[in-house]
């Protein structure tokens, strides 16, 4: 375990997620910017921050922050690193209605173990319990609003069974969200190694 950014200032909580960072990935990259091209307005998400999220906390008092870097630790024991690997794209909450395009994840058992065990012990925590199964996905891009995307649905439906490639997971972490005008800003706050 290693813990990367001290917290300093006066703010009282921080904007708070547990990941899995992922390496650029150039298949991704180039759905990414194909997207982009066919539509300018789209939010897509720098190469060098996609991740899987294990667990969203939102607005969180920093104070609990090393009691979950405990309960990282205790999700994470007795996992080895292993590998998963990425296949597929789509667009929530659906095709004719794309707010968010993203590639797909298989290969998930560990990862959904890890999150199963964030979301029961977090609880403890009075963080509250996920409303729906893990489904975990690389969030690519969003869109700013509902209207009808013919060009993004190709551009999907022509990768909806690519395999965009794989990679080995060896760490977790838990990650600080800041906002700016130039998008999400995140910092390691814990990190995990798998072993």
């Amino acid at each position: 375990m290693t813990s990367v950014m001290p917290f300093r200032g006066d703010k009282m909580t921080v904007r708070a997620f547990i990941s899995v960072d992922l390496d650029r990935n150039e298949n991704i990259v180039e759905f990414a910017s194909a997207l982009k091209r066919a539509e300018p307005t789209l939010k897509v998400v720098d190469p060098g921050q996609i991740h899987i999220t294990l667990k969203f906390l939102g607005e969180t008092d920093e104070k609990k922050v090393p009691a979950i870097g405990d309960v990282l630790r205790e999700a994470a024991r007795g996992i080895p690193p292993f590998t998963i690997s990425f296949k597929g794209a789509g667009a929530f909450p659906s095709m004719n209605r794309i707010r968010v395009i993203w590639v797909g994840v298989n290969d998930v058992l560990p990862l959904a173990t890890i999150a199963g065990r964030l979301d029961e012990r977090l609880a403890d925590l009075g963080i509250t319990r996920e409303a729906r199964p893990f489904a975990p996905h690389i969030t690519i891009a969003r869109a700013r609003s509902d209207a009808p995307h013919p060009a993004l649905r190709q551009i999907i439906h022509d990768r909806k069974d690519m395999e965009f490639g794989v990679q080995e997971i060896k760490t977790i972490r838990l990650k600080r969200s800041i906002l700016t005008r130039c998008g999400p800003e995140y910092h390691t706050l814990e990190e995990v190694t798998l072993s």
